[in-house]
């Protein structure tokens, strides 16, 4: 098959489902085992949670006047040109909670983003 043929890629969960996917898994939990049930799933999904940000620590930057990953901004006006994006370094973000638990070398990175923006916000020279 080519590339001309290939369908694109189409997320197997998207962002926005999530949440009722996990709620969804919890009910049926609940109804099946009870207090048990749903505290097992629950420990379950935690588990899989913190291996996924080992494995997957970075997201895109989406979102309002997000870059889409990409780390540029392209003009209004001249959609040719391109700005650096102000909210992402490059459009890869650190995942919420792999500053915290995920990978040694991801920890670090976010410590030092963490300590770099400080220093700026001391200095005045905050954005």
């Amino acid at each position: 098959m080519d590339a001309a043929t290939r369908a694109p890629y189409r997320p197997g969960v998207r962002k926005s489902h999530f949440p009722f996917i996990l709620t969804g898994i919890l009910v049926v939990a609940f109804a099946e085992a009870g207090t048990v049930g749903v505290t097992l799933v629950a420990v379950g999904l935690a588990v899989i949670y913190l291996l996924s940000l080992r494995v997957h620590p970075r997201i895109n930057h989406t979102g309002w006047r997000g870059c889409g990953g990409t780390g540029r901004h392209r003009g209004s006006v001249f959609t040719w040109t391109f700005r650096k994006c102000p909210g992402c370094d490059g459009g890869r973000l650190i995942r919420r909670g792999a500053g915290q638990w995920g990978a040694e070398h991801i920890r670090h990175e976010h410590a030092r983003g963490k300590a770099a923006r400080a220093t700026a916000k001391s200095g005045g020279t905050w954005r």
